[in-house]
């Protein structure tokens, strides 16, 4: 069994570094392509599965695929880390950090007990209805712009793990996009959030001129938004009407 030290697995980057320390319970991170949004985000849900034993997490992305391709990517990174712990008698004894992948459940198990269940929210056979009945500590949602807003209030709900000590914390990652993530924590001051962007230029681990091909490539749109983090630019454009008039427009009184 490999002894592997975790912080050779994972090397943070100085914006990453900033969000892993950021007390708020909700973190934002990410705002463009290629900044490390979803590295950090599954550090961090390690991280939480170890600082309190027993702890019961949820990952999502909008759909399994999704997930498999992105999520599953660096989950599977720690499958085989092995992890120094004390036995009974205080000797240092190795463990395998995951102690079951059950791929058909959907769930990981830890040598400590703590559990993440992981799901394609807008999925029918596991979206909503598969959230209903559990109880988390923490949820994260890999570009949560793509999904829906009831999915987020729902997993809100979710966070009552009666575990004593317990931050209850919620991970998001996303790309600039007009819609509710977009008014609900761009817009918005709501309270313990903190928004933490990064930018491919902050990611040192990317090749060098990656930045600066896109730039030659991409449409001006995409350079301030997914390049840049303009949250604002890709409210015109493509985009018949803005999200926030339609919005309005919902909500205006008839």
């Amino acid at each position: 069994m490999p002894n592997i030290d975790l912080r050779e697995i994972y090397k943070p980057h100085p914006q990453q570094v900033k969000a892993h320390q950021a007390r708020e319970k909700t973190v934002l991170f990410g705002g463009a392509i290629r900044g490390g949004k979803t590295r950090w985000m599954v550090a961090e849900a390690i991280e939480l599965s170890l600082d309190y034993p027993g702890n019961v997490g949820m990952l999502c992305r909008q759909t399994m695929p999704a997930f498999k391709k992105t999520v599953m990517v660096e989950l599977e990174r720690y499958i085989d880390a092995g992890v120094l712990v004390k036995d009974e008698h205080g000797r240092d004894k190795l463990v395998l950090l995951i102690k079951q992948h059950h791929q058909t459940d959907h769930y990981i198990k830890f040598f400590n007990g703590s559990i993440i269940w992981y799901t394609g929210l807008g999925d029918d056979v596991r979206g909503l209805a598969s959230q209903m009945g559990i109880t988390l500590g923490w949820f994260g949602i890999d570009q949560v712009e793509e999904v829906s807003e009831i999915h987020y209030n729902n997993l809100l709900g979710r966070l009552s793990l009666p575990l004593k000590g317990i931050q209850y914390k919620i991970l998001l990652t996303a790309n600039p996009m007009p819609g509710w993530v977009k008014m609900r924590f761009i817009e918005s001051h709501p309270a313990d959030f903190v928004y933490i962007p990064s930018l491919p230029r902050d990611n040192p681990y990317l090749h060098a001129g990656y930045e600066e091909e896109l730039r030659e490539l991409y449409p001006e749109e995409l350079v301030k938004a997914w390049l840049d983090g303009d949250w604002d630019v890709m409210e015109g454009g493509n985009f018949l009407f803005r999200h926030s008039d339609l919005k309005k427009a919902v909500n205006r009184e008839i």
